[in-house]
């Protein structure tokens, strides 16, 4: 069980530091843009976009920018309501930290956002949500973290994959082109992604499409329509049932977020 404590978003704070304390929950942080430094329980650890710390209650902690810009970056206190020896706890058996590189960043980055905006947004029912999307979080980190242990191969036939998803998502892909791509069949092509990424190669291109899409509703004057014509969506409403199926929200959520 999940108690969650709190959902920050560090958005770019200039002379971010964290005073030397002890964390009295469990942290996941997040790194989304820039560099940060944290020191924990005596050990210098530097972070920048894509890493995940993980901090066990009792950790001794200090942190600050680094010799970047301002950084960002989300962060989750809870509580984990299970024995010490249950498999959650596995990679901690000898640290009270964790860092690693997660190889999911966009996904991570979408739900984190969507976890902080429904923990602040305080709707009806939102700590029995966000309790849900917080177990569904660390499960995908402690599923990511197991896979480690995958055969280099079968990772160098997932990161070719990704790679080629990543300079082509705005075209039309599909999932023959892939298996070409690497001359293993569909079905191979699919079960190496998703025991890589926990997303079959279609399921990885929207969400790289809903990303982007995301950064546009709040940053442009482009339209919906615009959106979904530029990423390589068919016509709009498949853009906005893509769209809420990957973030929780339609389109228009966020243009009504704008001022």
């Amino acid at each position: 069980m999940i108690q969650l404590h709190g959902v920050f978003l560090n958005n770019f704070i200039p002379h971010w530091r964290i005073a030397r304390s002890i964390a009295e929950n469990h942290i996941v942080a997040l790194v989304t843009h820039g560099n940060l430094i944290y020191r924990i329980d005596e050990v210098d650890l530097t972070l920048s976009k894509g890493d995940f710390l993980i901090m066990r209650p009792g950790s001794l902690r200090s942190g600050s920018d680094g010799p970047y810009p301002p950084h960002q970056k989300y962060s989750v206190h809870f509580g984990l309501q299970f024995p010490d020896d249950h498999p959650l706890f596995i990679p901690f058996k000898h640290s009270s930290h964790l860092l690693y590189r997660t190889r999911k960043f966009e996904y991570f980055r979408q739900r984190f956002s969507s976890l902080y905006q429904t923990w602040n947004e305080k709707a009806d029912y939102h700590e029995l949500i966000c309790q849900g999307m917080m177990m569904e979080l660390y499960g995908s980190i402690m599923r990511e973290l197991a896979q480690r242990d995958i055969p280099a191969h079968k990772r160098k036939i997932a990161d070719d994959i990704e790679q080629y998803i990543k300079a082509h998502y705005k075209e039309e892909i599909k999932l023959a082109r892939l298996s070409e791509l690497v001359d293993l069949s569909p079905g191979y092509v699919t079960g190496i992604f998703k025991a890589m990424t926990g997303q079959t190669p279609i399921e990885y291109v929207h969400r790289l499409r809903c990303s982007e899409a995301r950064d546009l509703l709040l940053e442009s004057d482009m339209t919906v329509a615009e959106i979904s014509d530029y990423l390589g969506f068919c016509d709009p409403t498949y853009f906005n049932r893509v769209f809420k199926k990957v973030t929780g929200m339609p389109p228009s959520a966020l243009t009504r977020r704008m001022p």
